[in-house]
């Protein structure tokens, strides 16, 4: 449910020609929430030497380098990030050389609940009448007169 992650090494310098993958799951019903507390990599044009990445649901997330943001490359700061569903991918990559003492990344990651009633809004809502969200998932609840479906999210009118 919560945890920490580091570059190789860390706090010393990252080795070169490194790659290390961390593949995190939390429980359906939570995403993970993960921020830095450390962040010095080699900075590069559009982070293609050394990086931090994160990939969730099929998409990344950021791709991270240098220690602070650029027009062209991201440096995490203070911002945290949150998968898109219950994975998140962390990938570290270094090239074959770290000319100076770039020190690597210290990350701490947590479940979060996801709130299911919070909709995009393209998107059709999840209950035809009320949301209900609860620390790992949620119900669905109808108005006075109504009735729940067996599908458990659509109201129809009861019988009177």
């Amino acid at each position: 449910m919560y945890g920490r992650i580091t570059s190789p090494n860390f706090p010393k310098v990252y080795p070169n020609h490194k790659e290390k993958i961390w593949n995190i799951t939390v429980p359906k019903g939570y995403s993970v929430r993960i921020y830095f507390t450390h962040f010095n990599l080699e900075l590069s044009y559009l982070c293609e030497y050394d990086y931090v990445k994160l990939s969730s649901g099929g998409k990344t997330l950021a791709v991270l380098c240098g220690r602070d943001s650029t027009d062209t490359e991201e440096a995490p700061g203070n911002r945290t990030y949150i998968s898109a569903d219950n994975h998140l991918m962390v990938v570290f990559r270094s090239d074959y050389s770290n000319e100076k003492p770039f020190t690597g990344f210290e990350a701490f990651y947590a479940a979060e609940d996801i709130d299911e009633c919070k909709q995009p809004l393209d998107t059709k809502p999840l209950c035809s009448h009320y949301c209900h969200n609860y620390v790992g998932g949620y119900y669905c609840s109808c108005r006075v007169g109504y009735v729940l479906h067996e599908n458990k999210r659509t109201c129809t009118a009861g019988d009177n």
